[in-house]
């Protein structure tokens, strides 16, 4: 689905979609260079708190993607992340939070996989470019993730609700933020999921019997 494809590439867009469909996201700002004056660190710290995450509106596989806790950081971020889109996400950071996978695969009646959980090397603060495309030495994947039956259930309801809120069709991979409470956040939909050796996409379905 070309239009959903499209949608799900501006961060922007899709955020503003899923919080329509009350689906639970994080906070954030967007950054132009006409409004980058009025988007100082204090008042970021004050909007969103002292972690937060700037990102190209439309990248893909966290390219462009940093992790700010000070101005300094977050003046080099922007410069960055202004590299690769006019517009730029701010948003509020997790703490140590779980990341989980989820594939959903078909069209008026979608189905949903087991979940998957990205561990990353505890010196990294994310799942970055590096993990996913350079050296993934370090990375452990979970399959299938273990997680009280009712996040597991809570996850997969949002998962297919941003699917469907976002009109596609065929497969994505949705990725979740979980926080130290247990509190499912969406992190973002990927209507071309990877398909490499160590991508999540086909291994969870292959826990899931498909």
């Amino acid at each position: 689905n070309i239009a959903a494809s499209a949608m799900s590439f501006d961060k922007d867009l899709t955020k503003k979609i899923i919080s329509q469909a009350g689906i639970r996201n994080t906070p954030y700002v967007v950054v132009t260079p006409e409004n980058r004056a009025d988007y100082s660190w204090g008042r970021i710290e004050e909007k969103l708190g002292n972690l937060t995450f700037v990102k190209p509106a439309k990248q893909g596989s966290s390219v462009g993607i940093h992790r700010v806790t000070n101005a300094e950081e977050y003046e080099k971020a922007l410069d960055d992340a202004f590299k690769y889109d006019y517009k730029i996400l701010v948003e509020q950071g997790i703490a140590n939070p779980q990341e989980i996978e989820i594939s959903i695969l078909g069209n008026e009646h979608p189905i949903a996989s087991k979940l998957g959980a990205v561990r990353v090397p505890k010196d990294d603060p994310f799942y970055d470019y590096e993990n996913k495309f350079v050296d993934a030495s370090g990375v452990v994947f979970e399959l299938p993730v273990k997680l009280p039956q009712y996040l597991v259930d809570e996850i997969t309801d949002m998962a297919l609700k941003a699917y469907k809120a976002l009109g596609m069709k065929g497969m994505a991979r949705i990725d979740f933020l979980v926080d130290s409470n247990n509190v499912p956040y969406l992190g973002e939909p990927n209507t071309l999921p990877g398909f490499t050796n160590i991508s999540l996409y086909p291994q969870m379905w292959e826990v899931s019997g498909i």
